[in-house]
């Protein structure tokens, strides 16, 4: 067990380091999203279940393909995922959503005869909310920092490496989004807006 630990931190460390220094590559692939999250989040049910939660996922309808890299994604909704059942107690809810926003500065920039194949007027946003525990307002500007744990709160004891957060963000950045956290009313909400079709430098 310990040597998974520290193995698990040595990649962790490794990933975290090409997405700081730029190398790490995209490698992209077209996702559909209604399957995705699908996939992931039963994955998780039955550690779910385990713990007395309880997973309840609000997918769109009409969520497009996008073209991403399905590792980085993978990765980011997991870590969200695991993040959420080690903090959520007993008998409450983790909740999963998906929905897309049209990004008006994007929107401006499409030719006015057609659409333009380079860019893409709307954004992919997923929602990853646990309820039954708030993070202090003073601990949320250090949540995405390496190693940074909020104190007394990992109900499970479930440790982990320190980085998984970090390289959510870290990972969403990568991919051309955003990342936002939010913890109030006896709940916290992680959101992510990505572009359906990143940019490649």
């Amino acid at each position: 067990m310990e040597c998974d630990r520290e193995a698990d931190l040595i990649n962790d460390l490794l990933d975290l380091q090409r997405l700081t220094s730029g190398t790490q590559s995209l490698n992209l692939e077209p996702i559909h999203l209604q399957e995705w999250v699908s996939q992931i989040a039963d994955s998780f049910q039955e550690r779910i279940r385990s713990r007395q939660q309880v997973l309840q996922v609000e997918i769109s309808t009409e969520l497009p393909v996008i073209m991403s890299d399905p590792t980085c994604l993978d990765r980011i909704l997991t870590e969200l995922l695991n993040n959420a059942c080690k903090y959520t107690p007993p008998g409450e809810r983790i909740k999963v959503s998906t929905k897309t926003i049209r990004n008006e500065a994007e929107t401006e920039k499409l030719p006015k005869n057609g659409l333009s194949l380079l860019s893409s007027p709307l954004s992919f946003v997923l929602d990853v909310c646990n309820f039954g525990v708030e993070i202090p307002a003073g601990e949320l500007p250090n949540i995405f920092e390496k190693f940074y744990r909020v104190p007394g709160i990992d109900r499970w004891k479930q440790g982990g490496t320190g980085l998984g957060l970090a390289l959510v963000k870290k990972m969403t950045q990568h991919l051309g989004g955003k990342i936002y956290v939010a913890s109030t009313a006896n709940q916290t909400c992680f959101t992510i807006e990505l572009p359906i079709s990143p940019s490649i430098n």
